[in-house]
């Protein structure tokens, strides 16, 4: 047994790699040039300047326009936790032979290329022939600008967000909803609990650990979005967007590559805290509950 302890590390070794190239030593690379003055056109490379791009970061309205943005975006991981759980609570209690084809309908968007989607919405929200516009005007209520002014570049994105993800995440529910115990929900139902007392009191608590799940991972893919804002909104100032977009039009439309690792990397951090925050918090509720 001791001769073979490298046969497990020759198993992990294709996927360590991979993650070594493409995430460790990527980081590494992006810290470093955050750390310097670098653009494509500089003839000496990466020049070493310290923390300074950090402090051109923190001093600039861009940055907390858009920092501001990605946390405003986050309305969006409600909306998609309580329609996912909503949809997979509907496939659960659906009728014999429902469930299936359902599951592929809901399932859908989730399989639907986002820049497709976002295709899709960005014609059902044009200002001038969209849909929804006119829908909107033949209500007596006038168009919204929902791809050119902000909040409404922010929504519409997020209505990409939500149509675009909700479905996997109902899988998820899905899972845990059906890994509930039945004897426990009709314990409560022969005690004469009502639908939304054995919800509340029996499935809820038993999925709680799912529900963080979905809400680090849907927060996390939130303040990480771009081709929805990219492809729907394409055009509109990028102060009324995200970081990311940010990161993407000082790297690539600016050529500074330095202050964009330094972006990058603040959102990282950002991104890190948020998890850990809220991991804290569930688990010391998990703790309370039980």
């Amino acid at each position: 047994m001791g001769q073979r302890w490298f046969v497990p590390w020759g198993f992990l070794l294709p996927a360590v790699s991979v993650l070594g190239v493409f995430f460790v030593l990527a980081f590494v690379q992006v810290g470093y040039y955050s750390l310097t003055r670098y653009t494509p056109f500089s003839a000496d490379g990466p020049r070493w300047v310290g923390l300074e791009n950090y402090r051109r970061l923190l001093s600039t309205d861009r940055f907390w326009w858009c920092l501001l943005n990605s946390f405003l975006y986050l309305l969006v991981t409600p909306a998609i936790i309580a329609l996912s759980l909503l949809s997979a609570m509907v496939v659960e209690a659906g009728l014999r032979g429902t469930r299936s084809w359902l599951r592929v309908v809901l399932f859908l968007p989730v399989v639907t290329p986002t820049i497709v989607a976002a295709i899709a919405w960005q014609a059902a929200l044009a200002e001038r022939d969209g849909a929804i516009n006119s829908v909107l005007r033949m209500v007596g209520l006038g168009g919204v600008p929902w791809l050119t002014e902000w909040p409404w570049t922010l929504v519409s994105a997020m209505l990409v967000t939500l149509w675009k993800g909700f479905g996997f995440y109902m899988m998820i529910f899905l899972a845990a909803l059906l890994a509930v115990p039945r004897e426990l929900k009709e314990a409560a139902h022969l005690d004469g609990a009502s639908r939304w007392s054995v919800f509340r009191h029996v499935t809820l608590p038993s999925i709680f650990p799912v529900v963080v799940l979905v809400f680090v991972i849907s927060s996390i893919a939130a303040l990480k979005v771009f081709e929805e804002l990219y492809v729907t909104v394409k055009g509109a100032p990028v102060e009324d967007q995200t970081v990311v977009p940010l990161i993407y039009d000082t790297a690539f439309e600016r050529g500074d590559y330095g202050l964009a690792s330094a972006i990058g990397i603040t959102l990282f951090a950002v991104i890190l805290a948020f998890s850990l925050v809220n991991l804290r918090l569930s688990s010391r509720r998990s703790q309370e509950a039980a």
